[in-house]
């Protein structure tokens, strides 16, 4: 049976373009997410993350109070549809270097997986000992 990305879809909190960076903020400190999908489910118009609070606000010398989303979020969506295969997440998430990547069903968001969410299943898959070794073989072969 082929895994897909269905298996990680998890809830998907959205903000419109023309909040603030703080009140994006806010959202994801109560939430306890990093990202959140910028306009709505049906209509993306990009993604907030830490990352981009980080670089494009704090480290630019922005005031979050009065930085509006659409102009620090990253407007180009790459996302993975549900029916992909599990390796092909792992893939953009690992060659594009992200940490948060929208998993969409016929255009509309249904999901995000993040890091944080696959280093979850990690550290309950690697509570067996059957494998640990498999795990410290592949790091090792690094």
């Amino acid at each position: 049976m082929a895994y897909t990305a269905k298996l990680l879809i998890r809830d998907v909190i959205c903000v419109p373009s023309d909040r603030s960076v703080e009140e994006a903020a806010r959202v994801m400190l109560k939430a306890d997410i990093g990202s959140v999908i910028v306009g709505t489910l049906a209509k993306p118009e990009g993604i907030l993350t830490e990352r981009d609070i980080t670089r494009r606000v704090v480290a630019a010398g922005l005031e979050a109070a009065r930085t509006p989303i659409r102009s620090v979020m990253t407007a180009k969506i790459t996302s993975v549809e549900a029916s992909e295969p599990l390796d092909h997440v792992f893939k953009i998430l690992s060659e594009a270097k992200f940490r948060h990547l929208p998993i969409t069903e016929g255009g509309k968001v249904v999901g995000i997986v993040s890091l944080t969410d696959l280093a979850k299943v990690l550290q309950e898959v690697y509570r067996d000992d059957k494998y640990l070794q498999y795990f410290a073989d592949v790091v090792a072969s690094r």
